[in-house]
């Protein structure tokens, strides 16, 4: 075994080729190790050759889709886990999964090294390197872009590396013209640097290349009928709309033709019928893990429409008290998501919480796309604990409206007792 043999996550992309190359050139024998992940905008045949051109020694690729969606996706997906409250985690979801898998090629080849293409700046260099911690600490960590060397070689950034590229021959996506990164895997698709480090300029209509924009979507509604067992999505159906009611319009439809079956054609046919209609884009300015504000660009069209329909799914199916305690942990979750704690003892704990809070979320969500918006139209489930009889307001019900009177003045003792001993402070 060679004592300078590394397993590089590359994803073909600017940094990693530039890595790549030149780790090569410094007598390294790199084994450029690149994850499926659904990625939408690349050719990973295409990207592998690129790999063997750059100075790779070998070129693995593995093939992690369905792991991903089943237990990546669902987990964030059923914690409704969004970081400070928007981010849907994308890239975050992705990171651990795919240094698990690398830290597994690593052992096959006999590599004594594991790399990545994170910057010093980033979270993707904490997401990696607490990863290989967690399961192999016995392999050696070699963090690039902190090596004092390359920092002094690269020392402008993408313009360093975009010259090193040019001089090298090297086939990078980035250019002059797109001065911006991007990441791209089954759950959505991210963009920072170049322009975008100015929060106030818009996002430009190029980075649209996995939807269209808002203003772009067809004028009309499409709607369609998801179907849940046990907060995963299986099906989703046509919506055939039932006879108007009088004055009032279409209010009741039922599933037609199925459309999808089973997660990861759901989650496909899904992401394309929002992306077609506009939505999921998201821009923001977040806070990193190493402490700066950044400014990212998130298209995730199937995610943020399975996000919606499974929160209305929960609403009907689930007790308050289950969703109130979900929603507590919800921040802390998603942090420890974004930070690379995905290994961590409490974020598998919290992991274990939340799956088993989802047996009882099936049933169906009817949901409509019209530019940019997300539409819930209607729900119904076998396990729904709303009760008509008792909501109704059209008389009494199953209802004791006189049983709220006891009900209001139990919760009101602390308040007057607190006026009665210490009146107004």
């Amino acid at each position: 075994m060679s004592n300078k043999h590394v397993v590089l996550a590359y994803s073909g992309g600017l940094d990693t080729t530039v890595i790549l190359h030149w780790l090569a050139s410094k007598g390294y024998e790199v084994t450029a190790f690149l994850a499926d992940v659904g990625q939408r905008t690349e050719d990973l045949e295409l990207i592998g050759a690129r790999a063997r051109r750059g100075g790779a020694a070998r070129f693995i690729s593995v093939n992690l889709r369905e792991e991903f969606l089943n237990d990546f996706f669902l987990p964030c997906l059923h914690g409704h886990a969004q970081y400070e409250g928007r981010y849907l985690l994308g890239t975050s979801i992705a990171r651990p999964l795919i240094a698990k898998a690398q830290v597994s090629v690593a052992k096959e080849v006999g590599a004594n090294l594991v790399a990545h293409g994170a910057t010093g700046k980033g979270n993707d260099q904490v997401r990696f390197e607490l990863t290989y911690q967690s399961l192999a600490p016995e392999i050696g960590i070699l963090p690039v872009w902190r090596n004092s060397e390359f920092i002094g070689e690269f020392n402008a950034g993408r313009r360093s590396m975009l010259a090193y590229a040019e001089k090298h021959q090297l086939e990078v996506k980035a250019s002059a013209a797109k001065p911006w990164s991007s990441d791209d895997n089954l759950l959505h698709i991210s963009y920072e640097a170049g322009i975008l480090e100015d929060p106030w300029l818009s996002a430009p209509p190029a980075l649209f290349e996995r939807m269209v924009h808002p203003t772009a979507a067809p004028e009309q509604m499409e709607r369609m009928i998801i179907r849940w067992q046990s907060g995963v999505p299986v099906q989703v159906t046509r919506a055939v709309p039932a006879a108007p009611e009088p004055g009032l319009g279409i209010l009741d439809y039922s599933p037609g033709e199925s459309l999808a079956e089973g997660l990861a054609a759901v989650f496909d046919y899904v992401d394309h019928a929002a992306a077609r209609n506009g939505v999921g884009s998201l821009g923001l300015v977040e806070s990193r893990y190493v402490g700066m504000k950044s400014r990212g660009e998130y298209h995730a069209p199937g995610h943020t429409v399975l996000l919606s329909a499974h929160r209305d799914i929960e609403a009907l199916c689930l007790t308050g008290s289950v969703i109130l305690e979900k929603e507590r942990r919800m921040p802390d979750f998603a942090a420890s998501v974004y930070n690379g704690y995905w290994y961590d003892p409490a974020a598998v704990a919290t992991r274990t919480f939340i799956h088993a809070t989802q047996h009882p979320v099936s049933g169906e969500t009817r949901v409509a796309l019209y530019k940019g918006n997300v539409i819930i139209e209607g729900r119904r489930s076998p396990f729904a604990l709303y009760d008509a009889q008792i909501a109704t307001m059209d008389g009494e019900g199953a209802y004791r409206q006189e049983d709220a009177s006891g009900f209001i003045r139990l919760h009101g003792l602390p308040l007057r007792v607190r006026q009665r001993v210490q009146g107004d402070l």
